[in-house]
């Protein structure tokens, strides 16, 4: 029989009270960047929950932390903002069955802020390629752990809440699945609804957004970094009083500085 385990990545759990709040009916690892180190174990009519709370920072790290514990068939990765359907899990391990040459299945998903939906992505079914699949994040990803770890992919521990650079770690990991041979496809599953209400590292798309991806495009698009640097600073329609020139500026100092690890604050301190 298959089994499938949730990965989440959360911080600051002092007990179990998540399953109840995600719907967690299924096994799972719970990785906890809190300030102590601890292993804790809750059974379930529904499966085994391990919480793996750390004094570590990163969600690359931590969700690598869950992906190394883990010793499921399927994997899915997870966020403490999802609440499962009933059924989504069940529709997980089916959509492997349907897919069997399948490594890698993004699924659908629905956001939500202030209890309304203002999203409905909703996925058929196909094979993906690079170009149109590097939008999706790490909370409708779900994986053959067995193809991840042969293949020796982790995720990025640069890209990430309490990381050097903002978001792109699902990004990064969706490229390495590539850049190794998986195969990746969507699936018209919906997993369950994702709140848009607060983010611990989200502050708006800000100086610090924009060079954070510059800094992205750097890793995502070697050969291509210029060309996908200025295509992004002038296409981007995220809400923000930056002008596109100063966009580009932005993404260019990024793009210069991901090579080298220099973090948003040093450049800015530079400047000054």
């Amino acid at each position: 029989m298959t089994k499938l385990q949730v990965l989440v990545a959360t911080m600051n759990r002092r007990d179990f009270r998540i399953m109840d709040e995600m719907n967690l009916k299924c096994d799972a690892i719970i990785a906890n960047q809190t300030n102590y180190r601890a292993i804790t174990v809750n059974e379930t009519p529904f499966g085994s929950i391990k919480m793996i709370s750390t004094d570590t920072r990163g969600v690359g790290l931590n969700r690598n932390i869950a992906l190394t514990s883990a010793d499921a068939d399927i994997v899915l990765f997870s966020d403490d903002d999802v609440t499962y359907f009933d059924g989504a899990f069940y529709g997980v391990i089916k959509a492997f069955e349907e897919i069997p040459s399948a490594d890698v299945i993004i699924f659908s998903i629905d956001y939500i802020k202030n209890g309304e939906v203002i999203e409905r992505r909703r996925l058929s079914k196909r094979r993906l390629r690079l170009w149109n699949s590097l939008k999706y994040g790490a909370a409708s990803i779900a994986v053959k752990r067995k193809s991840v770890m042969d293949a020796g992919i982790r995720f990025s521990e640069k890209f990430g809440g309490g990381c050097i650079y903002s978001s792109g770690e699902d990004s990064l990991f969706l490229k390495s699945c590539f850049d190794k041979g998986l195969k990746i496809y969507s699936h018209d599953c919906v997993l369950g609804t994702c709140s848009k209400d607060s983010s611990s590292w989200f502050t708006g798309c800000d100086e610090k957004y924009f060079y954070d991806k510059g800094a992205l495009m750097f890793y995502l698009f070697p050969k291509m970094k210029y060309f996908m640097t200025l295509r992004f600073a002038v296409r981007s329609k995220k809400p923000t009083e930056i002008g596109a020139p100063r966009r580009i500026r932005l993404m260019y100092a990024g793009l210069l500085g991901g090579g080298k690890l220099i973090p948003y604050s040093r450049m800015k301190k530079g400047r000054e």
